[in-house]
């Protein structure tokens, strides 16, 4: 017993381990900034725009990429191997991420953004199914590492940003990093691979335990629908928080720029604690805490339209709450509780489910902020896009835990 607990925890640590390199290599990809390429002023085929809202039509598609191939994963039949699509969603991913540093146009990037952001959904989709099966009473701690790497290598990626820098300005791809680059793709899809050659089917089966859950039906009964609804209210409210808390402390408040940038800056770093949001969610219930800190946050968001004039100090500390709220609470919890509401071997397709929300999300809010912030004033638009949005996912989660017995939810760990 105590030799398979062991094995157990390598396994998992090396599926961690494996999880960084490649969410960093989804950052670098989505990171790509487009206005920078030779020939980005050429018109693009089939009058595309060259954006929609404030995002680059090459970021556009990539997120709309991603959430139809979430759709697609929700739709597939529960018995789809975890093992193949991670490794064909890697592959996808590693491909488009280094053609997309070859680009040499704004129509050779988005082709290699859609291509990335389904290899992406495929990717990440299969890594949070496996840590959800190897640790089922700890769903939610497991989403939260996920997003802290995300963190993490947003932090790593930025600093590589010299690099995508030369290959725009010589136009073609520096020799030692595309060669550095490509060992390194190659060493990690074996290493992957390998890793799950020492999984069996059978293996991946044994951590499920099934009296966790009941069976409730599949991600299109009516508690995942719900759960489902409320993550659409995650992009709705986080989407633009950093423009929405950023303008409201220039123009009403009158700090300077320096200021601005520190408290958005510790606010951004709140996501770092995924962890604890997802500890608190195991410890407690991911719906338990999302009734707790939906309505919190919802109060902590309105008091940006109150118009106070509070020492930076207060500012930095409701910026750090609020934050930490829709980051590391709301986006993990919600994710956690969708996987906790269908059974153990649908986890993947719930996962799909989510990042349909939120990534169809992300591109909506964008273009219904642009719409509405040239119509009504900053209150409204606080209400509208910040605190309406976590009402209603709060109502939606409540109705979803009334509709669940306590059967179909995951039992807590003890």
């Amino acid at each position: 017993m105590l030799r398979r607990m062991n094995k157990n925890k390598k396994e998992a640590m090396g599926m961690l381990a494996l999880m960084l390199p490649t969410t960093l290599l989804f950052l670098v990809l989505s990171g790509m900034d487009p206005t920078k390429l030779p020939l980005a002023s050429q018109p693009l085929p089939f009058g595309l725009p060259a954006t929609l809202g404030n995002f680059p039509i090459a970021a556009v598609i990539f997120y709309i990429s991603m959430g139809l191939t979430g759709l697609v994963l929700a739709l597939l039949p529960e018995t789809l191997s975890r093992k193949k699509t991670l490794l064909a969603g890697f592959l996808l991913l590693a491909v488009a991420a280094l053609m997309g540093m070859f680009s040499r146009s704004l129509f050779e990037l988005c082709c290699w953004s859609l291509l990335g952001g389904i290899g992406c959904t495929m990717n990440i989709c299969a890594w949070i199914s496996i840590g959800a099966t190897y640790f089922p009473r700890h769903c939610a701690l497991v989403v939260g590492l996920m997003i802290c790497l995300t963190a993490a290598s947003n932090i790593v990626a930025n600093k590589l940003s010299a690099i995508q820098h030369a290959i725009n300005e010589q136009g073609k791809l520096p020799l030692l990093p595309a060669l550095a680059g490509m060992l390194i793709l190659i060493l990690l899809y074996i290493l992957i691979w390998h890793f799950f050659q020492q999984i069996s089917a059978a293996g991946e089966r044994r951590f499920i335990r099934p009296e966790a859950r009941s069976q409730v039906g599949s991600v299109w009964s009516r508690a995942p629908l719900l759960l489902f609804l409320a993550a659409v209210c995650l992009p709705l409210s986080a989407g633009n928080f950093d423009y929405l808390y950023s303008v409201y402390m220039r123009e009403i408040l009158g700090f300077p720029l320096r200021t601005v940038e520190m408290v958005i800056g510790i606010a951004m770093s709140a996501t770092l604690l995924s962890p604890l949001g997802g500890w608190l969610g195991d410890r407690h219930g991911a719906m338990k805490i999302l009734l707790i800190t939906l309505p919190i946050t919802a109060a902590i968001g309105g008091l940006i339209a109150l118009e106070w004039h509070l020492p930076v100090d207060i500012l930095m500390l409701l910026a750090f709450l609020l934050g930490f709220g829709l980051s590391a609470v709301f986006y993990i919890n919600i994710l956690a509780a969708l996987i906790q509401s269908v059974p153990p071997m649908q986890n993947m397709r719930a996962a799909g489910l989510f990042y349909v929300a939120f990534n169809l999300g992300i591109p909506a809010t964008d273009v219904l902020f642009t719409h509405l912030k040239e119509r009504v004033d900053l209150t409204t638009l606080v209400l509208l896009q910040l605190v309406l949005p976590l009402v209603l996912a709060t109502v939606l989660v409540w109705l979803a835990q009334r509709i669940l017995t306590p059967a179909d939810q995951a039992v807590p760990p003890g």
